[in-house]
């Protein structure tokens, strides 16, 4: 086929366009727990709200900064006067009219105005701890996005970490399954040819519709933990995601037991009450602020226009008179009866309770890594325990069958012997689970859950 037979048609395009975006998809598809993490920081809804915050934050700051800048305004006016009103002159013999109250009309019917205003604000001790308080509130804006995407980071970690033990819970249950179904087959063909009794088979198939059940359980779990990961990232529901870290990559180490002192800085809730008391403080400024006289600056430009005939006022160069003002005013406070007094008294009182619940914050911090430290210790010597437990049973079950190949072991004892093996490793799965929600506990007391 020579290039110039070979004419691509838009079905074709069209199908090239959908491969390649089913294979961007499914290149998309599989996360680590620091993918998954990045991920869930730039699509989640709860961390993109905290990120319009931040942006609203800066527009707050930008607003009051404007109120410093000139501020220009126009107007434009018509009016009819269908009525006029009179001005009462108590003597009209002043202005050749008869003794007594006279009634004169001293506007035209028709009248409009144009104004082009300008104020400049020069000084107001306000305005700067505004432009002071405006950063202070953008701040605050930040430490909440940053105690927001802690907590985003913990969910999907918490939720990731569900999500792979569940997955090893399956396999084991899987070949739970798949040794029962091989040692049933040989019992029914020990039944068969009289060696065993029927009651043992019997037993051996409960045990497995026991195990079937509880696999069927653990799926549906492992689905819904899957579900909920997506969830918290806000991934597509009806798309696959494939989780690459395995178990043992996940694993906590005792080294993350051996810390230095507490860094409260690290914590972004310690960094926002911070922020909190600079904004108390500030409050307290502002009020002090208030002592100062404000200074400000207006020039006005405009014309006035008055006729009896509208044309007149609708033409620019009819009856306009034009008009023009500069204007300088200070406002100074001489007395408020001690009001602002009282205020600055409140304000202070709000900066020492805010300072004393930083104290209190600083102990709280204490405990909780305190707290952290003893659970993850805890649920070491758990996860050792029950791995203990689980090599037992395990070697427990192997001498069950083989004392029972061998004649000397009944079928109950091969029974009990795997429902402990089944529940040594549930316990040594929910042990570890424990333990790595106990290591994002730790590392969030310590303000180290985002590096």
């Amino acid at each position: 086929m020579s290039p110039r037979q070979f004419k691509p048609n838009a079905l074709s395009l069209l199908l090239l366009l959908l491969l390649a975006t089913s294979l961007t998809s499914r290149a998309q598809s599989s996360f680590t727990v620091d993918e998954a993490v990045k991920y869930a920081l730039t699509n989640s809804m709860t961390a993109k709200n905290a990120q319009l915050d931040e942006q609203s934050a800066r527009e707050k700051v930008r607003e009051i900064t404007a109120i410093g800048f000139p501020q220009v305004s126009a107007s434009y006016s018509l009016s009819n006067n269908y009525i006029i009103q009179k001005v009462i002159i108590p003597d009209g013999t002043a202005f050749g009219g008869p003794p007594g109250p006279l009634a004169l009309e001293f506007q035209p019917q028709y009248g409009g105005q144009a104004v082009l205003s300008v104020n400049q604000l020069i000084f107001d001790g306000s305005y700067i701890v505004g432009l002071q308080a405006a950063k202070t509130y953008r701040e605050l804006a930040q430490r909440q996005s940053d105690i927001t995407r802690v907590q985003v980071v913990e969910n999907v970690k918490k939720a990731y970490y569900s999500v792979l033990v569940n997955k090893e819970r399956m396999s084991l249950l899987n070949a739970n399954v798949g040794r029962l179904d091989s040692t049933l087959n040989e019992m029914r063909a020990m039944l068969a040819n009289g060696f065993v009794e029927k009651l043992d088979v019997d037993r051996l198939q409960v045990q497995r519709n026991n195990l079937v059940s509880e696999k069927d359980k653990i799926e549906r779990f492992a689905d819904l933990s899957l579900a909920l990961l997506k969830f918290q990232m806000n991934y597509p529901a009806n798309q696959e995601l494939v989780l690459t870290d395995q178990l043992s990559q996940v694993m906590v180490t005792n080294d993350m037991l051996n810390t230095a002192n507490v860094d409260y800085m690290k914590r972004p809730e310690y960094k926002l009450m911070q922020a909190q008391k600079r904004a108390a403080s500030l409050e307290l400024k502002n009020v002090r602020a208030g002592y100062l006289p404000s200074i400000g600056a207006q020039a006005t430009r405009g014309a006035l226009a008055g006729s009896n005939s509208f044309d007149r006022v609708l033409n620019p160069g009819g009856d306009w008179y034009a008009f023009g003002a500069l204007g300088l005013s200070i406002q100074v406070p001489i007395f408020d009866s001690f009001s602002k007094r009282f205020q600055a008294q409140q304000k202070k009182i709000n900066v020492l309770k805010v300072d004393n619940g930083i104290q209190e914050y600083r102990r709280a911090i204490d405990l909780q890594v305190e707290q952290a430290q003893i659970s993850v210790r805890n649920a070491f010597q758990t996860v050792d325990i029950q791995k203990q437990n689980l090599t037992l049973s395990e070697d427990v079950l192997r001498v069950s069958r083989l004392k029972y190949t061998e004649g000397v072991g009944s079928n109950l004892e091969v029974i009990t012997a795997e429902a402990s093996y089944r529940e040594a490793q549930s316990n040594y799965y929910t042990a570890v689970y424990d333990l790595l929600v106990a290591r994002i506990d730790l590392e969030k007391a310590k303000g180290e859950l985002i590096r």
